[in-house]
């Protein structure tokens, strides 16, 4: 069963993926080498032992227990376990359209196919839940593929985090909770205090957050989002100027109108007749950081 997914971390791209194949084996030491041309991507978890896969350039793989390696589609490769430890591996067989950018964001790439991962048992309880699923019911398949895109995904926020330095990534974990905590409540009366007090940090800490993550004070996020979602009601409904306003968190109309002005270039009446089909989020979604 194909499964299609389209985002922003690989050009909005359509993506499909369809799991062709689950399963897992115990290796026996005199098993022999193994080699062809590979009919799809093959992702292996190795759960104990070693072994080694040569690909057909040249490149020589020696892989251990928790380590993870993937098998390109089209590619042709010789692999084997080791002869005192052999290896034993849960994997499973897919392919699919437009998929390099999604393999890449997973950390692989032909002339590297093995990686080594932290929390090695979580991927392995989700590939055991993948092939817990695995039969011929539709249901199971759709299954597989939830599965399937969890685990990749897993490999792809760990591929992120260890390009992001420790103190980075706890302030980016930080703002996503606060932004979080903003963007629920836009149509509240916000303020810096009570952002803050609900966040357990102070007002110097708030602001130098913001600063640091977002480059603007939190004022100006807020009001940029606000208006922002503005405009996507303006695109999507018939809200009329002074609904919209109440609707993401202004009292007063005219104050409203000011700011967004100052935003857009434009008044919401104009912008309302423009009919644009601009994306109001472009502003945060360049930063890594719409949270809705």
């Amino acid at each position: 069963m194909l499964i299609s997914i389209k985002n922003e971390l690989f050009d909005d791209r359509d993506i499909t993926l369809d799991v062709v194949k689950v399963g897992q084996e115990h290796c026996s030491p005199r098993k022999p080498v193994e080699g062809c041309v590979r009919p799809c991507y093959s992702l292996h978890f190795v759960m104990f032992g070693r072994g080694t896969i040569v690909s057909s350039d040249g490149y020589r793989y020696n892989v251990n227990k928790n380590e993870v390696f993937l098998l390109y589609e089209g590619e042709q490769y010789r692999y084997y376990p080791n002869s005192t430890d052999p290896w034993s591996y849960i994997w499973v067989e897919f392919t699919g359209e437009n998929l390099d950018k999604l393999i890449s964001a997973c950390g692989f790439e032909k002339n590297n196919i093995k990686k080594h991962v932290k929390d090695f048992s979580c991927y392995l309880e989700l590939m055991r839940s993948l092939y817990d699923a695995y039969d011929a019911g539709e249901a199971q398949q759709l299954k597989c593929g939830a599965y399937l895109l969890l685990v990749i995904s897993k490999l792809i926020e760990y591929e992120q985090d260890g390009k992001v330095p420790p103190k980075i990534a706890l302030k980016r974990k930080q703002m996503r909770e606060i932004l979080i905590y903003i963007n629920n409540n836009i149509a509240a009366n916000l303020t810096n205090q009570m952002i803050a007090q609900v966040n357990g940090m102070s007002l110097s800490s708030l602001n130098m957050l913001f600063n640091d993550i977002l480059g603007m004070p939190p004022v100006d996020y807020i009001n940029a989002y606000r208006i922002a979602t503005a405009c996507e009601r303006f695109q999507t409904t018939n809200l009329n100027v002074k609904d919209a306003a109440f609707l993401v968190g202004f009292t007063d109309e005219k104050y409203f109108t000011r700011v967004f002005t100052n935003i857009k270039g434009v008044s919401p009446q104009e912008y309302k007749k423009s009919g644009t089909l601009e994306d109001p989020f472009l502003w945060i979604k360049e930063k890594g950081m719409l949270f809705r």
